[in-house]
Formats: C-alpha cells, sequence, structure tokens
C-alpha cells in the first residue's frame, strides 16, 4: 500500500505544460499504484501457495515412483519362479511394459535354444556308436552251437 508520503509525491507532479496534475488523474495514479501492490501480495502469497502444492505434489510422485518399483520387482519375481528357464539376466526393466518385452525376448531365446538343442540331438543319418557286427544272434546257442557258428564264418 501506498505512504500518505507517496500521495504527496503524485500530487506534485507536473503535466506536460508545467500545470499541477488534476486531483482525477493523481487519484486515478494512486489506484492504480494501490492495485499493483495488491497484485504484488497476491502473487507473492500465489507463488507459496502453489510453491508448497509443487512439493506436495513431487513427494507424491516420488513415492509413486518407488511402489510401481517395488511392484514391477514383485511381477518380475513371480514370472520368474513361474517359469524357471527364463534366465534372470534376461529379463529386465523399470516398468511393466519394458518387463514384458524383456520376457518376450527371454522366452524366445529360450525357444530358440530348445529348438537348436533338439535339431543337434536329431539323427544324421548314421547310427551312433560301433557298427553291429552282422546277424549272428549267439544269446539263445549252446557252447557247441556256438563252435560250429564261428567255425563256419572263419571257413566263407
Amino acid at each position: 500500500m501506498r505512504t500518505d508520503e507517496e500521495f504527496e509525491v503524485v500530487d506534485d507532479l507536473l503535466d506536460g505544460d508545467g500545470e499541477a496534475v488534476p486531483d482525477e488523474v493523481a487519484a486515478e495514479l494512486a489506484a492504480v499504484a494501490a492495485a499493483e501492490d495488491e497484485a504484488a501480495a497476491l502473487e507473492s502469497a500465489d507463488r507459496e501457495r502453489l510453491q508448497a502444492v509443487l512439493t506436495s505434489t513431487e513427494q507424491e510422485l516420488a513415492r509413486q515412483r518407488e511402489r510401481t518399483l517395488a511392484a514391477v520387482a514383485r511381477y518380475r519375481e513371480a514370472v520368474l519362479a513361474s517359469e524357471p528357464d527364463l534366465p534372470p539376466e534376461l529379463v529386465r526393466g523399470e516398468t511393466l511394459e519394458e518387463l514384458d518385452s524383456s520376457l518376450a525376448s527371454a522366452r524366445e531365446a529360450v525357444a530358440q535354444i530348445r529348438q537348436r538343442l533338439v535339431d543337434a540331438s536329431a539323427p544324421r543319418g548314421f547310427p551312433v556308436g560301433a557298427p553291429a557286427r552282422g546277424a549272428h544272434r549267439a544269446g539263445g546257442m549252446s557252447a557247441a552251437e556256438k563252435i560250429a557258428y564261428g567255425l563256419q564264418q572263419r571257413v566263407a
């Protein structure tokens, strides 16, 4: 607010012709100055109130971020517990979207590795190990029959 001394200064103002400013103009100037002072005081109060709201909002946002990170971590642990074949190193992310994306990649990698293992264990057209010695079945033969069979194989 303007003091009486400031009003006297406004009264002492002169217009362009060197004459005193009319009372109406001086009153209007004083009203404008008072309005500016009041607006400045309100702006200061508004700034303080807005700053308090901003600080409160930032604190709430930080709490929500912590809760979200905790929820994502619990979700990750639940998925890894339900799918033990997934390597934990491939499952990561700070948001559900990032975590779901890495889960899809990890599942695809595990599926590819499984397919390669199946392909590698498939027969390649030749038997594994030593080949059979023939159609000889000595399991049901007596000792004399085995000797006779062996002599026949040597002569042939």
